[in-house]
């Protein structure tokens, strides 16, 4: 009986230095990972000079393509006024820009621009209950016009 209780109790302080062990190497390992990820990242020269290369050239560009919603494609310019002031009545928070492709009259709509495809289907699918012939179209837009899918 003696030695049962003993051997109990040496297997009782075993399992206290496993878990003090194990609480030690948790502490180091917290403590490497903290200052890892603290330290500074040293970038090589060429690739700091391919950037710098990078960021002048694609500087001065003022114009990206991009996604937007050509709403219709019309023959008769009168035609073509109604259906803007009657898209910009249904859909009050999106204005609609014409131009002349002989001899179509286009109307895009200007405010909005998306550079991925996927995220425009969203309001292209709300549009199409509207205007079935609506479709998405590649265009030159300004960087500002360009919406997150989480804006919308």
């Amino acid at each position: 009986m003696a030695a049962e209780r003993s051997s109990s109790i040496v297997m009782g302080e075993s399992n206290n230095i496993k878990i003090a062990c194990l609480l030690v190497v948790f502490t180091l390992t917290s403590i490497i990972t903290v200052s890892a990820q603290s330290g500074h990242i040293n970038e090589e020269s060429s690739i700091t000079r391919m950037m710098k290369i990078y960021a002048n050239k694609y500087k001065s560009i003022d114009k990206v393509k991009a996604w937007r919603i050509q709403v219709a494609a019309l023959i008769d310019r009168r035609d073509m006024e109604k259906e803007k002031i009657r898209f910009e009545n249904v859909f009050p928070y999106h204005r609609l820009v014409w131009k002349h492709d002989n001899p179509y009259y286009i109307l895009t709509i200007s405010d909005v621009a998306y550079l991925e495809k996927l995220d425009a289907l969203h309001l292209l699918h709300k549009i199409k209950n509207r205007y079935p012939s609506a479709i998405l179209v590649l265009d030159d837009v300004r960087p500002e016009q360009l919406l997150d899918q989480s804006d919308y």
